[in-house]
């Protein structure tokens, strides 16, 4: 069983240097926030001194900030059932820490308790003074219960109107957290920002709104970020914004803290119209004064809030009403026939009589026009909702330029979740890894360049969702074509700038990472290629290949071709995809843009000839590429053998070049068989019937035979060797390089998923590297990483993998594997992040592991999961491809 560990919360500390990294692993505890053992409990205060101005958290070394947090639980396994009446002082339920008011008063917090509980201590907390104990014991209460893990909601209402009875409730249900399976941190984030099912209970005596209406802990955690964020690029990049702009800003930072926090309540939402009755972020007074405040029109400056007065059309404002008041405001209206009709219809019904002129008397008409008929319209549906408020899309895409600029990334793009991570690991309820931020204040040149970048990136993200419509959905697909021929004429002129300015695809003079020059000027290029990721040409890259997609599915395959080849004409962006666009227009080339030949057809023979010869010499160009990657090359080799014998070419004319390599080594075969289940209804993976009778996925059915077989074993695809190298690199990971790691909110350095990661830390990974093939105490380096840094966010690591599973599969591949394992992925993160087996096996008795890619019928493997299996059994690890067949329950 592995051994429980008591996790460790807050602290401060520096970060100590990577000069001994030739020489010993150091363990994680050096690179994470919070690392040192906690004995007493943390104490987390909320002051209400000076709250009145911004909270910055950010120092002047520009160092990461310690801060509290609450450990997740460590997952273990146990043969042995647990007695959770005597809890140990190391086990995971004990582990907790105090929060404190500003009053002094606090309470143990224990590892089950959400986020929620925390903000419901707080708001108990700040209540006025005369009605504190009142207030304090009702909330508290409901906050216990409500929060009780692995406890059925109860049904008695009067266990809520009892604090005494619920106390003691939650004090007998206390030592159940112990039982509570831990969430992966994919599932934490997804359910920690539902909407709060209850609501704390409020003294039925309490007289009007009070400042205490707004949780302590949520308003200072997102006006910590907000603040932070205004401090640190203001202080910094300031020039990346207009005077007029910073001026707002500088408006934002003198509002006072009620009127922060509604802002950036709404910020974090749609950007669409709310009432204001709605917005339940405070007291009804304080929300009222605050929306007058962020709506209130200064010379030269915009308005945060828009409000009633604002709204451009009856339609955004019908959109607010609930059917019940559509269907009064069109009964008041004189419209009939409205039982059972839609929202929608009911909208086309006010909208319509509202465009229709009304007839006063025989001999008088009504001259009332259409924008005072309109006018009418939305006072009527004001006086039913209430004031409404919108943020002001001016002042929204001012603040979402800050964010990208802190963040380095587009946060309000496709539900990004770097604001809401923020938000946690301000509260404690998750941890980063802790390094030195050496935040870089030149990535963006100018305040143009961040506006061409954001809104370029904003249109790559809109073609990327239409992307993901399904074929028959051909509307979309146009639609997206269409925004890249609106940006194709930009593009011709940006490829034509960098050819000038010598950016070619001559492998000889490329600016990009094929240079063979010294390792000095290797790091600079690395730096400079990643560095392009931030800049306007960057995302216009992006548009173009999203159109190259979009020409597929259209079947527009001479305009394809264009793109490819202009793509592959420069240098400077996406080098990782030119072995994709290689394969792509070699197929055109051998396929899609043959002519229909009929027989005897001699002027199509000679077209299909010259194709081929085009493609012989897209192919022989594309293997002496440097830049393509070693998966794109095997494809590409075969491409070009099939075009040489369309074209009947003599083995003395074949094109040989070294990095032309044989076939991938083919992994030995094992096939099981099951009962499939069946479900028309159903779509997705295939389901299995498990041996115990419980439908399992394919992967799932495999471990049931290998376990037959004497092998434990998980399901664990990428995650076992990604978490293998994130542990033994931790160190290198973080090594503080300039311009990588920018704020504190990072499970990874920005060139992690580009060339650079390799380059500009070559001589530590090849140190490293050499360290691990002899065998230099990669399995204490794992252990202690794994002890120091549990719980914590860093890429590719999965804390659901038991450290005594971890060190068992690291003993068992034995040097040589893993030293080839970390290669692959400390060159080629991105690529090879992805195809590896889906099964790891081990055998304690004949102390050997295997991993295992499970392939259901109609299944085949992808060049990924091939080039991973070749991997695999040159470093002498030993892998199967096992097929799961309908058929019999054995082997």
């Amino acid at each position: 069983m592995a051994q429980k560990r008591q996790l460790s919360n807050g602290c401060n500390g520096s970060t100590d240097s990577l000069s001994s990294a030739s020489d010993s692993f150091p363990p994680a505890e050096q690179f994470l926030l919070g690392s040192e053992k906690r004995d007493p409990p943390v104490v987390v205060s909320d002051s209400s001194e000076g709250d009145d101005e911004p909270v910055v958290l950010v120092d002047e070394t520009n160092t990461a900030v310690s801060r509290p947090f609450s450990s997740p639980v460590r997952q273990t396994r146990s043969l042995e059932p647990e007695d959770h009446n005597e809890p140990s002082l190391s086990s995971p339920s004990s582990s907790s820490f105090c929060v404190k008011s500003g009053n002094k008063r606090s309470r143990i917090l224990q590892d089950g308790d959400t986020l929620d509980s925390i903000f419901g201590l707080q708001r108990s907390f700040s209540q006025p003074e005369p009605k504190r104990n009142q207030q304090e014991a009702r909330s508290i209460a409901t906050t216990l219960m409500d929060h009780v893990p692995n406890t059925a909601p109860s049904t008695d209402t009067s266990a809520k109107n009892n604090a005494t009875s619920t106390i003691s409730r939650s004090s007998s249900n206390s030592n159940s957290n112990s039982n509570v399976k831990p969430r992966s941190a994919s599932n934490f984030f997804g359910n920690v920002y539902q909407k709060r099912a209850t609501k704390l209970t409020r003294a039925a005596s309490a007289k009007g709104p009070t400042e205490a209406d707004v949780p302590g802990s949520d308003r200072q955690s997102y006006l910590q970020i907000f603040d932070r964020i205004l401090h640190t690029v203001l202080r910094a990049e300031a020039h990346l914004f207009s005077d007029q702009e910073r001026q707002q800003l500088s408006a934002f930072s003198e509002l006072d803290r009620h009127s922060r926090y509604l802002f950036t309540r709404v910020y974090m939402r749609k950007r669409e119209w709310l009432r204001v009755s709605a917005l339940d972020y405070g007291g009804r007074e304080v929300v009222d004064q605050s929306c007058k405040y962020l709506g209130a029109r200064k010379q030269n400056m915009d308005p945060f809030f828009l409000t009633e007065a604002d709204i451009p059309d009856c339609e955004k404002a019908l959109a607010l009403l609930l059917i019940p008041e559509l269907r009064a405001l069109a009964k008041s209206r004189g419209l009939k026939q409205l039982s059972g009709k839609p929202k929608e219809a009911l909208c086309a019904m006010i909208m319509k009589s509202t465009k229709q002129r009304t007839i006063v008397s025989f001999f008088k008409k009504n001259t009332e026009s259409q924008a005072q008929r309109t006018e009418e319209l939305v006072s009527e549906i004001t006086g039913i909702t209430g004031p409404m408020v919108c943020l002001n899309p001016g002042v929204a895409e001012l603040f979402e330029r800050l964010h990208m600029v802190f963040f380095r990334a587009a946060v309000h793009i496709n539900g990004d979740n770097t604001m809401k991570l923020a938000v946690l690991a301000t509260i404690g309820q998750i941890r980063f890894p802790k390094y030195t931020i050496m935040r870089s204040s030149d990535l963006f040149v100018s305040a143009q360049n961040v506006i061409e970048y954001k809104a370029l990136v904003e249109i790559g993200a809109a073609m990327a969702e239409l992307a993901a419509s399904p074929v028959k959905l051909i509307d979309d697909h146009k639609r997206g074509w269409e925004l890249y021929l609106a940006h194709r004429e930009s593009w011709t002129t940006h490829v034509e700038a960098l050819l000038k300015d010598g950016a070619g695809g001559g492998c000889g003079t490329s600016p990009g990472l094929c240079s063979k020059d010294t390792t000095a000027d290797t790091e600079q290029l690395a730096t400079e290629y990643w560095r392009r990721h931030f800049t306007p040409g960057w995302a216009l890259s992006r548009i173009v290949v999203r159109g190259a997609k979009f020409a597929a599915t259209l079947k527009q395959y001479k305009s394809e071709e264009e793109i490819l080849i202009s793509l592959l004409s420069q240098r400077m962006y996406q080098l990782h995809k030119r072995g994709e666009w290689y394969e792509r227009l070699i197929l055109l080339y051998t396929t899609h843009l043959r002519p229909k030949r009929a027989k005897g057809d001699s002027e199509a023979q000679d077209q299909t000839v010259l194709l081929l010869k085009r493609a012989r010499e897209t192919c022989i160009r594309a293997i002496q590429d440097r830049d393509v990657n070693t998966i794109s090359l095997h494809a590409i080799s075969k491409q070009l053998g099939a075009v040489e014998e369309k074209l009947e070419l003599e083995e003395r004319f074949q094109f040989k070049h070294p990095r032309i390599s044989g076939d991938w080594q083919a992994a030995p075969e094992r096939t099981f068989h099951g009962v499939r289940i069946r479900d028309n209804t159903r779509r997705g993976p295939s389901l299995w019937d498990g041996d115990d009778q419980v439908p399992c996925s394919v992967e799932e059915l495999a471990l049931w035979r290998y376990r037959a077989l004497g092998f434990h074993g998980i399901h664990s695809e990428n995650s076992m060797a990604t978490t293998l190298f994130s542990l033994l690199f931790w160190d290198i990971i973080f090594h503080p390089v300039m311009g990588v790691l920018d704020t504190e909110y990072q499970s990874h350095p920005l060139d992690m998923m580009s060339d650079a990661f390799y380059t500009n830390r070559k001589p530590l990974i090849d140190r490293r590297l050499e360290q691990i093939a002899k065998g230099d105490l990669f399995l204490g380096s794992i252990q202690a990483n794994y002890d120091a840094g549990f719980g914590a966010e860093c890429i590719g690591v999965s804390w659901d993998i038991t450290l005594d599973d971890l060190l068992t599969v690291a003993q068992y591949i034995g040097a040589k594997g893993l030293e080839a394992i970390c290669r692959a992925l400390a060159k080629e993160y991105r690529l090879k992040s992805s195809g590896f087996p889906d099964l790891c096996l081990w055998n304690k008795n004949t102390r050997k592991v295997m991993f295992a890619e499970v392939k259901s019928p109609k299944d085949k493997l992808s060049d990924t999961q091939r080039d991973w299996i070749d991997i695999l059994l040159k470093s002498g690890v030993d892998v199967e491809v096992c097929l799961v067949r309908e058929g019999g329950n054995g082997e």
